[in-house]
């Protein structure tokens, strides 16, 4: 059973966008691995950006720079 994990950095998605892509995502897996829709599995997690770092600094960080 396929399973996958994708990590979205926050502001995400919208709801739409998500069924988007969790169906393109299933649609992919199930016919690269030949497998049936329902054995994949697929989660979407959101994260915030001071959770998520580049070069040693949070994306927030980052962000707070870009804005000066």
């Amino acid at each position: 059973m396929p399973l996958v994990n994708i990590k979205l950095a926050k502001p995400s998605l919208s709801k739409e966008q998500k069924a988007e892509l969790i169906a393109d995502i299933t649609e992919l897996l199930s016919k690269k691995y030949n497998k049936s829709k329902e054995r994949v599995v697929v989660v979407l997690e959101d994260v915030e950006n001071y959770d998520i770092g580049f070069g040693g600094e949070s994306v927030e960080a980052i962000k707070a720079k870009a804005n000066k």
